[in-house]
């Protein structure tokens, strides 16, 4: 199962002219958002986190000058469990230039291809959907995209020219979320702003404050162009492309703690 959809992945990417990289597992800042619990360690007396997500080294890549790159990779997330996750699992983000309706449209063409499945994938905004406070959408399609997210859950994506809502979308099927793809913020000065309101409210909620990635935010104002990023669940894909309900049941290796 894994090794006939990694090379279903790899050959989409490939044809369209993505490389691919490997990124860093062991990081200063594991991860800002308040609602995700990084795995942390202690490296040569230093703090220091396992990635929830490789979305940092990534745009560090694109301000390196790298334009069309993807990656797969294992995260890891601390008090993750239910029959849809676990707290080590293998993420495939992507990054190009383009907007947010180019990556959509991608999207679709990925699933289509990987899935071996042409049917389309309807776009309701997070109004339509009906999402739930739980991030759950109420729609009774099979796969579907959640488009429009509100302002206050922008996370690393623009904002509309309009103002209204977040560049932001994510896929689902058969009630269970795929991916999260966004146009991707590139100002850093309204990175920082974000990221120092994530500080105030990982601290209000007593968890651990990670320092800013400085780095980060110089390689953000290095990127030009508009640029578009998603953050799939491979382990998820796997899943729905062989019918398994439980993501316990694709491991090789225990992953009960």
């Amino acid at each position: 199962m894994w090794q006939s959809t990694e090379s279903a992945v790899h050959a989409f990417f490939r044809t369209r002219g993505f490389e691919e990289f490997r990124t860093p597992l062991l990081v200063n800042s594991p991860g800002m958002e308040p609602n995700l619990n990084p795995l942390e360690v202690e490296v040569n007396g230093e703090r220091a986190g396992l990635i929830t997500s490789p979305e940092y080294s990534m745009k560090k890549l694109l301000g390196a000058g790298f334009e069309k790159i993807y990656t797969i990779t294992p995260v890891f997330r601390n008090n993750e469990s239910g029959p849809h996750n676990i707290p080590e699992f293998m993420m495939l983000e992507w990054y190009a230039s383009g907007s947010y309706e180019d990556l959509m449209n991608e999207t679709e063409d990925f699933l289509q291809a990987v899935l071996e499945d042409d049917a389309k994938w309807p776009r309701y905004s997070f109004a339509q959907a009906g999402v739930d406070e739980f991030g759950d959408p109420h729609i009774s399609d099979k796969r579907f995209f959640v488009t429009k997210y509100p302002l206050q859950q922008a996370s690393l994506a623009k904002i509309s020219v309009d103002g209204t809502y977040a560049e932001r979308f994510e896929a689902f099927e058969d009630g269970m979320e795929l991916c999260n793809g966004f146009a991707e913020l590139t100002d850093p000065a309204e990175q920082r702003r974000r990221f120092e309101a994530e500080q105030l409210e990982r601290q209000r909620l007593g968890k651990t404050v990670y320092p800013i990635d400085e780095e980060l935010l110089l390689a953000l104002d290095k990127i030009k162009s508009p640029i578009y990023g998603n953050a799939l669940g491979l382990d998820r894909l796997v899943m729905l492309k062989y019918g398994v309900g439980e993501i316990e049941d694709i491991q090789l290796f225990n992953q009960k703690f």
